[in-house]
């Protein structure tokens, strides 16, 4: 195929993904200005209505993440998702454990797909599936030639902290600090990504597009992983020749495009109880 053939296809491809994206995100925000209610990740798995001895390191996680005790400076899309600190669980004997913090960028570093995974230990379902993703994890990182590129961050819909601690045991991947992933934090991203019902398995890129919001139910149905993460075959070609520093730039583009149309939108659009 000549040069000039092949440079064309790139730039359909690069239109069709941005656009596809861009009108995607401006759909869901539209539907948020309006009330409308947005569909959530559905499927044949169980779910439960979200309606229905640990130590922290506690307010110095920052500080104690980095031997120096000087907070570096971060962005980057993980870091406006998740905030600049992730925990890990560290066993201290057999029956005491200690959350370690991480700094997001660190943590997060080389990683290919990153799953958002809501569950809580009061939830049936969420405890019948944790081992099952806890497996599949382990699969997918042992991977010949694709080792350890598959991180999941736990949010927590746990109600408090000791139950918080005792459910994490029972995972080996990362979680939002307890503080965040049960208060503001942990409901925006749950609102962002339509979650009704846990367990629910979001998974990212490495730019943090949104590659399926039904994850929890395409596990069962493809337990070797042969598909995963399930790309469709456009964005799986994107994402092949298109540099991540250039996905990065198209990424800040459209969500700058979106929040200006998002804003004249909801300037249009009266709110509820007010005259016209």
């Amino acid at each position: 195929m000549k040069v000039a053939n092949i440079f064309s296809l790139l730039i359909a491809a690069l239109t069709a993904v941005s656009s596809t994206q861009a009108l995607e995100a401006l759909i869901q925000d539209v539907d948020e200005a309006t009330s409308s209610s947005g569909s959530g990740d559905g499927g044949a798995g169980e779910t439960v209505d979200l309606d229905g001895d640990i130590e922290s390191s506690g307010a110095g996680a920052a500080e104690d993440a980095d031997p120096g005790g000087v907070e570096p400076v971060q962005s980057g899309p993980f870091v406006d998702l998740f905030g600049p600190t992730l925990f890990s669980l560290e066993m201290i004997d057999e029956t005491s454990a200690q959350l370690q913090p991480h700094y997001t960028n660190d943590a997060l570093r080389g990683k290919n797909v990153v799953g958002l995974y809501f569950s809580a230990d009061w939830c049936g379902p969420c405890r019948q599936f944790t081992p099952e993703l806890v497996q599949f994890y382990d699969k997918m990182n042992a991977r010949r030639g694709k080792e350890n590129k598959f991180e999941i961050i736990w949010i927590s819909r746990c109600r408090d902290m000791d139950s918080y601690g005792q459910y994490f045991t029972h995972m080996n991947w990362l979680a939002l600090p307890p503080e965040e992933a049960m208060g503001q934090r942990g409901q925006m991203l749950s609102d962002k990504y339509k979650v009704k019902g846990i367990p629910s398995l979001v998974l990212l890129d490495e730019v943090g597009n949104v590659i399926t919001l039904d994850a929890r139910n395409k596990i069962p149905a493809d337990k070797a992983g042969i598909g995963f993460p399930w790309r469709n075959p456009l964005a799986t070609f994107y994402t092949t020749i298109v540099p991540k520093s250039l996905r990065l730039m198209l990424k800040a583009q459209v969500v700058g495009v979106k929040d200006k149309l998002v804003s004249r939108i909801k300037s249009m659009v009266p709110l509820p109880g007010k005259a016209v």
